[in-house]
């Protein structure tokens, strides 16, 4: 009974959740649609995989309640026969359109230009349309491109994931140095690009030092064709490898195609690179179909590694076709919420008129991309933002031994591996048989080679030091060496052995050794040349000598020191690249002197020095002078009297030289504007001046060193020594490049130095610094180093490089090894490694000395001080305008602005501008104009006199006419008009002097006496004696022996027309001359007239000329 109600229970529980309830949803129809080019053996394998799938999604899996309530599930599979592109049209018109499907599933298992011509065009519609894609497509070709707005989803492990699981690998087993080898047959390119950007992002990793750094020695690219056969295959294989492959290559990986992966390994073998030493690492498409217990090509070497997939081509695409129907559920399961955005079923035609497409795939695709975990127990994906998915699975096989022949074992896998929290790729091995059968791998780089290296001692290059003396071993930077025996430096050494010594070597070349050592994996012997020296052919015999001789004899491999690369030399060996430019200069020594007697001059040049104390002083002050001169406040053209402005061209340049200076010396400043102005911006000229030169002054006053500046070889000293006294000595070291050059190209300076050579470079700087040597040419770069590491800083290059070329390393005739040699150099100059090197070891203290001391020893010159001369002439023009303005004040404004300033604040501004503005200083250029107005000539004088003497009679006939008035009882008028305007003119200049005449000054009382009573003759020859009413303060005639008798006195003439000398009274006689002339004495309007009657005004004397 029990039994039944549960039984119903569960029946009505199903009927409710499976048919009730999806009745009172909305159903969506959605289609997961897979398509195939045409593999019909993997057809049946690949729909009971989606069928299963489908029902586990429905009925097992989380999701099947909201798949059910929501969507209406369909999936269908259809191969297509063909792989034409109108076939595969008609299926999406006919088959995926109607059907509201909504996702593809592209499935790849072959490859052919057929099958790839499928994808594109299936590829290209369900772009068009709005289609997101899910691909098992082990070709893709999207790995490495940054498409993110691409709705393609690749579960299949692609080109790029094998280059990952390639480079796991190196890196594993530490073969950091490899070769790439591809044809041209395949996908090549992306096979290059994947590893070269994967080697970059390796190495671009924090941590990578130079050990664990890969590189890629080369890359080899076989073009072949379609239509080649073996043979001829094989043969472009060999010669492609030997032109591109470097010697110290020992790890190969090898993308191409099966067939032509064994004719290539067949090329190898005969290349002699399939040997115990080398391994060859395959991509899947050289391994090929790895079929169980069956034997494989004996193309492939024993120990050969290679990478397959996963399992069966059917198995994985079948698990590719459920994974791909289990992350669009697990998409739409998410959607699910949002179905009122967005539309889960879409309707298209291809016959419609517009243009159909599915807006709402993106969002599928978005959701479809973000799945992580699919099911229990499932796989993990994880896709990249290009739609690339990074947990792949791949196997990795080794060919070995077996089954009566060679075959293709499975020894180790990458897979994901949860690795904190967080799955990746990992590299899972087993036992694995080696090259040649052995049980460790290779090393992957060469076997170290021994190497006899000679050399020669050559600063800072190659240098001699003694071991410790307590261990007996050689330090940093220096590697142990051979020296010949010398007793006189060597005596009693406990090393002693075949005539050689036990010494440590040092330098650049040493340090550039230890680099090629390290990189070319190879020990060496290194010893000096028995001869020590350079190596020249003899000029009789033809015959090298030193460092050449030693491998041209094969008795070094290898020639490590400064050797200069020759024309002469490369004929019989051969060179690296250049490691370091050098040439032929000239050092000389420096000999102390005194200061120079010209280094106050030598902060501005010659022609500044001339521009600026010559022309800009003179021009100066000539233009303060000529603004002075055209000032109405200054000379005024000459109308200002220079006893009231005392102002010269002279005293303007004296002026200019003080500011220049600046001087506290007594100085006349100029009282107009424009010039007061140009010599404030001569005064600032000035500051700017003395501010450059006292600032540069200082690097001149230093001791001067003294030195041949030769210019170069092919200097006038060098060329005729005997044109110097004494004559000019110079010498270099012989059996070296320089002495072949200069015996080729100079042959007289050649042979007159032989007489001066040195033996040694040390022996000859030595001989420099004696003076018995002037000159010592040879190396450039040995010679910067002995200059910069001078003890006392006394030696110097001087003159250019001659004959430029550069340092290389020495090897035999047809040497193996410089090709390789010059690769690593190469790549020392491109990473700055020898540009390191060079300023390690060439850098001295005497270098930085010097660039210190040249960096301030330069002139001043024009250019340097153009700024300072326009600022001058800009002044220049700026105090015309100025002068023009005060013209125009002074004749225009000064009138009007008078009538505004009542209360003199023009005064607080400018005490010219308020003076000018005043009355008392209108009468003051009143009585100016009348002073330089005045006659000059006795004409014009007597006319004058003639006309002062009617206004004095008239004024006398006035007086009697009012004392006859007064006799009268008359009273005349007061004040009248002459007595007002005199008293008022008085009153505003108590003592005024026009045209130079003195004038009778009389007291306050005398004056308001005289306004009732007029002075008469006689009362004026009273004044002239002694003190009365009208008495003079003149004190000439208080004192007569004051009165100035060196002028020349002039008598009138009847005729007033002549003007008669008359000689100057001897000393102390002017009292007598007053006494003889009492009775013809007159004070008027200022000035005496003595011996000049009413009567007859043509007697007498005008004592104006000389009573002031």
């Amino acid at each position: 009974m029990l039994e039944m109600i549960l039984g119903k229970f569960v029946l009505h529980t199903y009927l409710i959740a499976f048919i009730v309830l999806p009745i009172c949803y909305t159903i969506n129809p959605v289609t997961f649609y897979a398509v195939m080019p045409n593999m019909l053996r993997f057809e049946k394998d690949i729909r009971d995989k989606l069928l299963t799938t489908r029902f586990y999604l429905l009925q097992r899996y989380t999701d099947k309640i909201i798949l059910s309530r929501n969507y209406n599930i369909d999936f269908h599979f259809q191969m297509l026969p063909n792989n034409a592109p109108g076939e595969i049209l008609d299926t999406f018109c006919k088959s995926v359109f109607p059907k509201h499907t909504n996702a593809i599933l592209y499935l790849k298992a072959n490859r052919g230009k057929f099958v790839q011509s499928s994808r594109n065009v299936i590829m290209d519609i369900a772009k068009n349309v709005g289609y997101p894609v899910l691909s098992w497509d082990p070709e893709f070709p999207g790995a490495l491109q940054q498409e993110e707005d691409s709705m393609v989803l690749q579960l299949a492990p692609t080109l790029y994931h094998q280059c990952q699981c390639l480079l796991a690998l190196l890196q594993r087993y530490n073969w950091t140095d490899f070769s790439v080898v591809t044809t041209s047959t395949v996908q090549h390119l992306e096979f290059v690009n994947s590893i070269n950007k994967l080697v970059k992002l390796h190495n671009s990793r924090p941590g990578i030092t130079r050990v664990t750094r890969m590189t890629v020695l080369s890359t080899i690219i076989v073009d072949l064709d379609s239509s080649d056969d073996d043979e001829v295959q094989i043969q472009k294989m060999k010669k492609t490898i030997q032109q591109k492959n470097t010697k110290e290559n020992r790890v190969f990986l090898l993308h191409t195609g099966s067939l032509q992966a064994k004719n290539l390994l067949d090329a190898a073998e005969e290349l002699g690179l399939t040997g115990d030493r080398f391994i060859w690492i395959l991509s899947s498409f050289s391994v090929g179909m790895v079929k169980k217990r069956q034997r494989t090509s004996r193309s492939y070497p024993i120990g050969t590694l290679g990478l397959s997939y996963y399992n069966e081509p059917g198995e994985n695409i079948a698990d590719a076709a459920a994974t791909s129907l289990k992350i669009w559920g697990r998409a739409l399961a998410k959607m699910a919420g949002h179905l009122d955005r967005y539309n889960m079923s879409p309707m298209l035609s291809c016959n419609s008129t517009r243009n159909d497409t599915w807006p709402d795939g993106r969002a599928l695709y978005t959701r479809m991309k973000a799945v992580r975990e699919l099911y229990a127990n499932d796989t993990e994906v994880r896709f990249s933002s290009n739609g690339v998915n990074e947990l792949v699975k791949l196997k990795i096989v080794n060919v070995q031994r077996k089954y009566g022949g060679v075959a293709w074992s499975e020894v180790g896998e990458w897979v994901p591996m949860k690795r904190h929290h967080r799955s990746e790729m990992l590299i899972q091995m087993k036992e694995i048989v080696w090259p040649g059968g052995k049980t460790k791998p290779p090393k992957g780089k060469p076997e170290k080679r021994h190497f006899k290296i000679v050399t020669l001692k050559e600063d800072p290059y190659v240098m001699y030091l003694d071991p410790d003396k307590v261990t007996g071993k050689c330090g940093h930077h220096s590697v142990p060496c051979r020296l010949v025996y010398n007793p006189a430096d060597h005596e009693n050494d406990s090393t002693l052995s075949n005539n050689t010594v036990l010494r440590c070597c040092t330098g650049l070349c040493i340090d550039l050794l230890e680099i090629l050592s390290e990189r070319m994996n190879f020990d060496y012997e290194l010893y000096e040349v028995p001869d020590q020296t350079w190596g020249l052919p003899d000029q009789r015999t033809g015959q090298w000598n030193g460092l050449i001789k030693q491998v041209m004899t094969h008795r070094a491999d290898m020639i490590m020191t400064s050797l200069k690369i020759t024309p002469k030399r490369n004929e019989f060996i051969d060179f690296s690249v250049p490691f370091l430019e050098t040439g032929i200069s000239i050092v000389v020594s420096i000999r102390k002197g005194a200061i120079s007697p010209t280094a106050f001059l030598e902060p501005y040049d010659y022609p500044s020095w001339c521009l600026i104390l010559v022309f800009s002083v003179h021009a100066t002050g000539a233009s303060i002078f000529i603004y002075e001169w055209l000032s109405p406040r200054g000379l005024d053209q000459g109308r200002t009297s220079l006893r009231e402005h005392r102002f010269s061209l002279f005293r303007s340049l004296w002026l200019i030289w003080a500011m220049l200076f600046g001087a506290s010396v007594s100085t006349d400043t100029p009282r107009g504007v424009s010039s007061r102005f140009l010599a404030n911006v001569w005064a600032l000229f000035a500051l700017v001046f003395l501010a450059s030169y006292t600032a540069n002054l200082a690097a001149f006053m230093i001791t001067k060193d003294e030195y041949y500046n030769l210019s170069g070889i092919k200097d006038i000293r060098l060329k005729h020594p005997y044109s110097h006294s004494p004559p000019f000595r110079f010498a270099t070291v012989p059996n070296g490049s320089t002495e072949e050059n200069l015996r080729q190209n100079h042959k007289e300076m050649f042979a007159y130095m032989r007489q001066f050579n040195q033996s040694t470079v040390d022996g000859a700087l030595k001989s420099l610094k004696d003076g018995k040597i002037h000159a010592f040419i040879y190396d450039a770069t040995p010679l910067e180093y002995h200059v910069g590491n001078d003890n006392e800083c006394e030696l110097t290059t001087v003159g250019d490089w001659y004959a430029m070329t550069g340092y290389g390393v020495g090897f035999p005739r047809g040497s193996t090894w410089v090709e390789e040699v010059d690769q690593i150099i190469l790549k020392l100059q491109k990473s700055g490694e020898m540009e390191r090197l060079r300023k390690f070891w060439l850098a001295g203290a005497c270098h930085r000395r010097k660039q210190k001391r040249g960096q301030s020893s330069h002139n001043i010159g024009i250019l340097n001080f153009t700024s300072a001369f326009i600022f001058l002439a800009g002044g220049m023009l700026v105090g015309v305008i100025l002068l023009i303005a005060e013209h125009l004040y002074f004749k225009f404004g000064r009138s009007c602005l008078r009538k505004y300033d009542k209360n003199g604040c023009c005064a607080l501004v400018s005490l010219s501008m308020g003076q000018s503005l005043t009355f008392e200083q209108s009468v003051i250029e009143a009585i100016d104009m009348h002073k330089r107005h005045r006659c000059k000539d006795p004409l014009c004088e007597t006319q004058l006199w003639k006309v002062r003497h009617e206004l004095d009679l008239s004024k006398f006939t006035i007086e009697k006419l009012k004392d006859q008035l007064q006799s009268f009882g008359i009273k005349p008028l007061e004040g009248n008009i002459f007595r007002h305007k005199k008293k008022h003119a008085l009153e505003q200049n108590p003592n005024p002097k026009p045209n130079g005449y003195p004038r009778c000054n009389r007291s306050e009382g005398c004056e308001e006496e005289q306004q009732q009573r007029v002075c008469t003759e006689s009362q004026s020859k009273e004044r002239l004696l002694q003190d009365s009413d009208c008495t003079s303060t003149s004190p000439y005639l208080e004192d007569p022996s004051l009165t100035r008798w060196s002028k020349r006195s002039l008598r009138r003439s009847p005729s007033y027309t002549n003007a008669i000398a008359i000689e100057p009274p001897e000393k102390g006689d002017s009292s007598g001359v007053i006494q003889r002339h009492l009775n013809k004495v007159r004070c008027h309007d200022g000035k005496y007239y003595v011996g000049v009657s009413n009567d007859n005004p043509s007697e007498g004397y005008d004592m104006t000329h000389y009573v002031e």
